[in-house]
């Protein structure tokens, strides 16, 4: 699960002179190396690098139980408890310096109710964990599901032969969190299979104390020539699609994300507005406008300004936010953030389309 190091030795072969009688030539001293200082974050990236290798080579075989030492929920109960309260324990700690921080007559009643919990919590912390260990535990079951099913379908027999793809490539995304009792990152395996390009997607992977890196969340199997196909439905031209929208006689589905960095707009995205169901139903009443707000991917400056200029039209302050409008521009409903619905879920939280007036028969 760690990255793995090696150590080289260097030998060194003395030989004997083999003309006359020579006293040996003395070892010259060795200088004392210098001090090198452990970098956090590649040692992080390192180790959720190996983590994927793994989480990789445990989804090509669908076995789940090759995935579970991986995972949060495959851990022995205790290493996950004694791992969490160590979590809780530093957080209570870090938020009561805080609000310690706070002079008292500039505390609310918030601030002091907050630091009687904390307190009470960090005076008897085994006592104060114990009736958090089963929703705990009942949190990380939900993974389980969704790791397992992932797994089962991976080894269905209408899946591709596995055992036919391509050496992985490993991204670690950028922005590793270490200010944290528990570290998170992520990264993405890229691989081939049967001429077919896939990415693995490991969402969230947690530095748990006292053992080490494990996938803390789901996991999701992109094929990325079914999502790019997906992608051709959306555009980023909001007047341009305003136009689309009047001639088709439909609304607009505007999605405001931030695509590369914000967990429920990717979540949105992979589960539900890139999937057949999604967008068949969107073809039929929908014009589909993507305004994003990516913080590592490149965009144009002209894209970006119009993007914030529509936000702060519609007064988006949060991401996911989806809006649907009439092709003018009126707003008919607003959608705040993702729930982990399935496609057919979200579908009925939209508003019905507009009842078509038929055209009168002709006499």
């Amino acid at each position: 699960m760690r990255g793995s190091f090696a150590w080289v030795l260097g030998i060194t072969l003395l030989t004997a002179g083999l003309i006359g009688c020579k006293p040996k030539a003395q070892p010259t001293p060795s200088q004392p190396k210098p001090l090198v200082k452990a970098d956090p974050q590649a040692e992080a990236e390192a180790a959720i690098r190996e983590l994927a290798r793994q989480v990789h080579i445990a989804f090509l075989s669908g076995d789940p139980a090759k995935l579970a030492p991986l995972a949060l929920w495959g851990l022995p109960e205790e290493t996950l408890h004694a791992g969490m309260k160590q979590v809780y324990i530093v957080d209570a700690r870090i938020s009561a310096a805080r609000i310690k921080a706070v002079p008292a007559t500039n505390r609310t009643v918030v601030h002091t109710n907050t630091l009687e919990k904390l307190e009470l919590f960090l005076a008897e912390p085994d006592r104060q964990f114990e009736p958090m260990k089963p929703g705990l535990t009942e949190g990380v079951q939900e993974f389980k599901k969704q790791n397992t099913t992932l797994l089962i379908q991976a080894a269905a027999g209408d899946a591709p032969d596995w055992t036919q793809s391509t050496a992985p490539s490993i991204v670690v995304r950028p922005g590793i969190n270490m200010a944290t009792p528990l570290p998170e990152g992520a990264a993405d395996v890229l691989f081939s299979c049967a001429g077919r390009s896939y990415q693995l997607k490991l969402n969230n992977c947690v530095k748990l104390p006292g053992h080490g890196w494990v996938l803390g969340a789901d996991i999701e199997l992109i094929d990325l020539a079914a999502q790019a196909e997906a992608e051709k439905a959306w555009t980023e031209d909001f007047p341009a699609a305003q136009l689309r929208a009047t001639e088709q006689k439909k609304r607009l589905f505007v999605d405001f994300t931030g695509s590369d960095w914000c967990p429920p707009c990717i979540a949105l995205h992979d589960k539900v507005l890139t999937q057949p169901e999604f967008l068949q139903h969107a073809k039929e009443h929908f014009v589909l406008v993507k305004v994003d707000f990516p913080r590592n991917k490149p965009q144009a400056d002209p894209q970006r300004e119009a993007n914030q200029i529509l936000a702060r039209a519609y007064r988006v302050q949060s991401y996911p936010t989806v809006l649907v409008l009439e092709a003018n521009g009126t707003e008919v409903q607003r959608l705040n953030g993702y729930n982990g619905g399935s496609p057919a879920d979200f579908i009925k939280s939209l508003t019905p389309p507009k009842p078509t007036t038929p055209t009168p028969k002709k006499q």
